[in-house]
This record gives C-alpha cells, structure tokens and sequence, in this order.
C-alpha cells in the first residue's frame, strides 16, 4: 500500500499566519480603545496570547518543505512531534477531536514518555491533553491534504479497534 504524505502548503500557511496577525491585531486595538472594560481588556489580552502562540507555532512551517506527515504500515511520522515514527503498537486507541471547524486526530500513546518531543507544539502537548485531545493531537493545517483523506490513511493503516 502506498503510504499517506502530506507536505509542507507554503500558501496555506501564509494564509494561516495572516489570520494569526489579524487577531493579534484586533487584541491590541481592543486595548486601544477608549473606556476599557474589563471583559474587552481579558479577551483582547486572550487573543494576543493564543494567536501569537498560533503564530510562532506556525512561522517556521512556512519555511518547511518537502514531507510534514506520513502514515503507512509503520505508524506515524509527524514532523511538529519529533523524528521518530510512533509504531501503532505503541498507539493506544485514536479518536477525532475538534475546535468549531478544525478537526484533529487525537493519538493516545501507551507510554507517552518513550515519544517526546522538542518542539513547540510538543511542549503545548500537555494542554491539549488536559482538555481531552489525547497526547499528540494531528492536525493537517497548513499542508497540501485534507482531514479526510488524513483519517482514510489511518483507518487504512492503524489495526482495527484502534480508531474509535
């Protein structure tokens, strides 16, 4: 079987980023505003914080090329985690996560610890979990593949039973 390869979308991630500096943007406006209130003052400062996380995560995907993720007999290789392929004998079980309109592949690991990773995305790992998205949350943003054709590859891949 031919293995699943999604790669590096530089427009994609262009696009991603922008929208990352536009919340950025109306956080900082909204503090600019005369007679701030207290909920307008949290949620400027929340969106400052969260776009421009989203946005340091993302800035170095646009110089990436080439391969970001590969699912195939093996298991599952992501370049945001780390450079190891997670075999799906270490994968526990997999369900879909989402945030109103992006969806994500949750993988729960049976040993956590034997897969760390030296990225940020894998030191904002612990959050993720914490609000249900198990320990490596797949997301295909900013690639030239869609969700879909993502979770086709590991319906097609992973043993049965380990998707639910």
């Amino acid at each position: 079987m031919t293995p699943f390869e999604a790669k590096a979308s530089r427009w994609r991630v262009l696009l991603l980023l922008a929208g990352a500096i536009g919340f950025v943007a109306i956080g900082i406006w909204l503090l600019r505003l005369d007679a701030p209130t207290t909920r307008r003052t949290l949620v400027a400062w929340a969106g400052i914080i969260i776009f421009g996380v989203l946005f340091l995560i993302g800035l170095p995907r646009l110089f990436q090329q080439g391969v970001v993720l590969r699912i195939d007999a093996r298991g599952v290789w992501w370049r945001q985690w780390s450079d190891q392929t997670i075999p799906w004998i270490a994968i526990e079980r997999i369900s879909v996560g989402k945030i109103q309109r992006q969806r994500f592949a949750c993988l729960f690991l049976t040993d956590p610890r034997a897969f760390p990773s030296a990225t940020l995305q894998g030191k904002l790992a612990r959050a993720n979990k914490a609000i249900g998205f198990g320990d490596i949350a797949l997301n295909i943003s900013g690639t030239d593949q869609s969700f879909d054709a993502m979770m086709a590859a590991i319906t097609r891949f992973a043993p049965a039973g380990l998707l639910r």
